[in-house]
């Protein structure tokens, strides 16, 4: 695997959406939040979401931190941007069950696995569930990702992204 490190760099944070058609390293990490990404495989270019749970209890709250409103925003915007749904490859990371009572990353992932079946969106990759959190890079001319593991999520994980106080 030939996997580099793009001149663009990006931290997705829960609830944003990116979609590039510049070779970008996105940064992220998760808990029981959920990262897809969606690779188009014939226009070489990717979209991705960050979403913290899975449905709104409101039903006229449209954010997306939701995964069901995420994904379809996510889904929308590239068959906007000339994406033929048939040429789209999902990559799911995240969902772990960390120190909640309610199982936050079971149904996270449930509900990407559900809109992808829906739009008939293969997974060429997922990392999900455990207990475990993880920290990725994700390239989004290719499709290919690195992720870690990690039990302890720290405030430092965020490097390089976080704002300097000095």
């Amino acid at each position: 695997m030939d996997f580099k490190v793009a001149d663009h760099k990006y931290l997705i944070k829960p609830g944003f959406l990116l979609v590039s058609y510049e070779t970008t390293s996105v940064y992220g990490v998760t808990g029981s939040g959920v990262f897809i990404s969606l690779w188009d495989s014939c226009k070489q270019f990717s979209g991705c979401c960050l979403y913290l749970l899975p449905n709104p209890i409101q039903k006229n709250d449209v954010s997306t931190k939701y995964g069901s409103i995420a994904i379809k925003h996510l889904i929308k915007t590239m068959k906007t941007k000339g994406s033929n749904i048939n040429d789209l490859k999902a990559l799911i990371i995240g969902g772990g069950d960390i120190e909640t009572s309610f199982d936050y990353g079971k149904a996270n992932i449930k509900i990407a696995k559900t809109i992808l079946s829906y739009f008939n969106i293969e997974i060429l990759s997922c990392d999900y569930g455990g207990s475990l959190g993880r920290k990725f890079i994700y390239d989004s001319e290719n499709g290919q990702s690195l992720t870690l593991k990690t039990k302890n999520i720290r405030q430092s994980d965020w490097y390089p992204y976080l704002e300097r106080t000095d």
